[in-house]
């Protein structure tokens, strides 16, 4: 037989059990302030890539292909168009030898109405002429020359590109060469990317042989992986400098004059798809800054380390 003892229950005590409820109420509240405080901190201090993936998701991308550019440079285009200053100091000379972002002559079946770096909406506002005044501001009392070559020959005939066309290029002297290619080149056919190394490399080569120029070769404004990398041994084998482009587009798709939201120029009278992947008014200001980098921390130190 069992049997059951009478317990005494002692009465819960109200005012501990109201001060542990408090106590772990303000630990629990202190605990998620600290923790959104270093949520918030991460978001701000990462604030920029988050905002940037986040435009990503909903961005569509721009996709370049060969055709878009076919029909780019398809005229007749003199060896080199020259600008000078004319001033009375001594000569300081620019060779830009690229393609239709650096100068691009009238072509009305495409719907492209005025000569300049394609798709700035006058001359003054492509990259190579902003680079110009970024230059002469530097250097006022010089008398500044820059020619600009239109290679997209080069690029799309490797093979059989006459060098001797660049003679009067090579006999210019300059002091300062941008070699802005590869856009047009046909990356994805057999045998290219090797042709497009070795072509280039000498056709650097070629202008060391009068003078010593500060010369520097850039990635293609369309990004390209390949490409890239081709620019990049070319870089290192002939020991010049390399500026990326190929960044600009992907970080901020209005660097394409397509995208460009306050683009100045009439996007209607286009024909073609082409040029609306060139880069417009602030995609040039880009790149002629990207440029500017390389050459106020190059030419200008070694400027001011002569009159010192």
């Amino acid at each position: 037989m069992v049997i059951l003892e009478n317990k005494k229950y002692q009465p819960i005590d109200k005012t501990n059990m109201r001060k542990n409820l408090k106590s772990a109420f303000i630990i629990s509240l202190v605990t998620n302030l600290i923790f959104i405080v270093l949520i918030g901190y991460i978001g701000y201090s990462k604030r920029f890539s988050i905002i940037l993936r986040f435009k990503n998701i909903f961005k569509k991308e721009t996709v370049i292909s060969n055709n878009q550019l076919k029909s780019m440079n398809n005229v007749s285009i003199p060896v080199f168009t020259e600008f000078c200053n004319n001033k009375s100091g001594k000569k300081f000379k620019i060779l830009i030898i690229g393609n239709s972002l650096s100068y691009h002559k009238i072509v009305e079946e495409i719907g492209w109405n005025h000569i300049s770096g394609m798709a700035a909406t006058s001359i003054e506002k492509d990259y190579a002429h902003l680079l110009y005044k970024k230059i002469e501001n530097k250097m006022p009392d010089r008398n500044i020359c820059m020619r600009i070559s239109n290679f997209a020959k080069f690029e799309r005939n490797l093979p059989s590109f006459d060098d001797k066309s660049i003679d009067s290029l090579v006999n210019f002297q300059p002091d300062i060469i941008i070699f802005q290619l590869g856009e047009n080149v046909a990356i994805e056919e057999q045998n290219v990317p090797l042709l497009f190394e070795q072509e280039y490399i000498e056709l650097i080569n070629r202008f060391k042989k009068k003078g010593n120029p500060l010369m520097i070769c850039t990635t293609p404004f369309f990004p390209s992986l390949e490409k890239n990398k081709i620019i990049e041994k070319v870089a290192l084998s002939t020991n010049i400098y390399m500026v990326d482009l190929s960044h600009l587009p992907l970080l901020e798709s209005e660097n394409y004059a397509k995208d460009e939201k306050k683009y100045l120029g009439d996007k209607s009278v286009w024909k073609v798809d082409g040029i609306g992947i060139h880069p417009g008014d602030i995609g040039m200001k880009n790149i002629a800054n990207q440029l500017f980098i390389t050459i106020n921390a190059s030419l200008f130190k070694s400027e001011i380390a002569k009159k010192q």
